[in-house]
C-alpha cells in the first residue's frame, strides 16, 4: 500500500514537472517568434577594433559576386538595402526584388561596420560604396563579415598590396 502511494506520489511529480517543461517550451518558442518579428535595432561599430582598420580599404571583386536587391514586400519597387554575396546563393522568394551580378574586378570601398543582435550571436556588415555598378544610388550596400571583421578573401582581394 505504501509503495503504491510512493509510485502515484513519484508519476504525479513527474507529470508534473514534464507538463511544466512542455509549458515553458512553449512560452519560450512563443517569446521567440514574436521577437523575430522584430528585429534588433543596428549598432555602428566603425570606430571599434578590428573594424576600424578596414574601413576606407578599397577591394577588388575576383569571384562571382551578385547584388540582391531587398524589397519592402508587398511594394516590390521599394528597395530597402542591397546584399552582396557570391555563390551559392539561391534566393527566389518575394523580398528580392532583382539580382545584379557584379564583374569581376570591380571595385568596393568600405564605407562603416554595424552590429546587429541576432538569434544566435551578433551579425556583423559592411556597409560599402560600388562606384559604376549600376546600383540605385541612396540605398545601402552590404556584405557580411566575421567577428575578426575581415572581409572573404577568397571574394574580395585588397587593392593597395
Amino acid at each position: 500500500m505504501k509503495f503504491a502511494r510512493f509510485v502515484w506520489k513519484l508519476a504525479k511529480f513527474v507529470m508534473l514537472g514534464v507538463f511544466g517543461l512542455v509549458a515553458l517550451g512553449a512560452i519560450l518558442f512563443t517569446v521567440a517568434g514574436i521577437g523575430m518579428q522584430v528585429p534588433a535595432p543596428t549598432t555602428e561599430i566603425t570606430n571599434r577594433k578590428p573594424f576600424a582598420d578596414y574601413v576606407g580599404r578599397e577591394y577588388r571583386v575576383v569571384a562571382d559576386v551578385r547584388a540582391l536587391a531587398w524589397n519592402d514586400y508587398p511594394d516590390k519597387a521599394r528597395i530597402l538595402s542591397i546584399s552582396l554575396m557570391s555563390p551559392p546563393v539561391v534566393v527566389r522568394n518575394r523580398f528580392v526584388s532583382y539580382e545584379t551580378p557584379l564583374k569581376s574586378g570591380q571595385r568596393i570601398r568600405i564605407v562603416s561596420a554595424w552590429r546587429q543582435f541576432a538569434l544566435f550571436g551578433f551579425h556583423r556588415h559592411y556597409v560599402v560604396s560600388v562606384p559604376g555598378a549600376g546600383l540605385p544610388n541612396g540605398i545601402p550596400v552590404t556584405i557580411d563579415v566575421e567577428a575578426d571583421g575581415v572581409p572573404d578573401p577568397r571574394v574580395y582581394e585588397p587593392m593597395n598590396k
